[in-house]
């Protein structure tokens, strides 16, 4: 059986824009792992019920379903150890600390580029629950969030 990467997809199925999918899909690249990607929208999240929550990525390999972007590479490493390594040797601390650093860091300024983008590229029927989804998140509209606060530098 192949292994299954479900994954974030806008409109177009050939749109992927999830940052923690897409560590997944150049984790299986360095192993050399073939992977299906089965798309999934905001509103298909009965995709991945199988996984047991409803977030994205979720892997499916042969019985194995293991689902958050740092867990599946660990499995990857454990399933597949004739393969090169994701954490080679004492890395894991240090891709630790860049992981933690990238989503306390980088995540917002970044979303806060991509935001808008990201609204006009998914379905129609995933916009009102991204816009409500993020709004709640963010506390203010989405157009509101692209505006850097005051004393952080704007990316545009």
């Amino acid at each position: 059986m192949a292994i299954e990467l479900f994954d974030l997809a806008g409109a177009d199925d050939q749109i992927r824009f999830s940052p923690y999918c897409w560590r997944i899909r150049m984790a299986l690249a360095h192993k050399g792992l073939e992977a299906i990607t089965v798309p999934v929208r905001f509103g298909e999240k009965h995709k991945i019920e199988f996984s047991g929550q409803k977030l994205v990525p979720v892997l499916r390999d042969g019985e194995h379903v293991v689902c958050d972007s740092w867990m599946i590479a660990e499995y990857l490493d454990a399933a597949y150890p004739d393969r090169p390594k994701l954490f080679p040797g004492a890395s894991a601390p240090l891709t630790s600390f860049v992981r933690y650093w990238t989503q306390t860091r980088l995540s917002l300024p970044l979303m806060r580029v991509m935001l808008m983008d990201i609204y006009e590229t998914i379905d129609a029927n995933d916009r009102a629950y991204f816009r409500a989804s993020r709004e709640q998140r963010f506390g203010k509209r989405l157009e509101e969030v692209m505006a850097p606060e005051e004393g952080q530098a704007s990316f545009n």
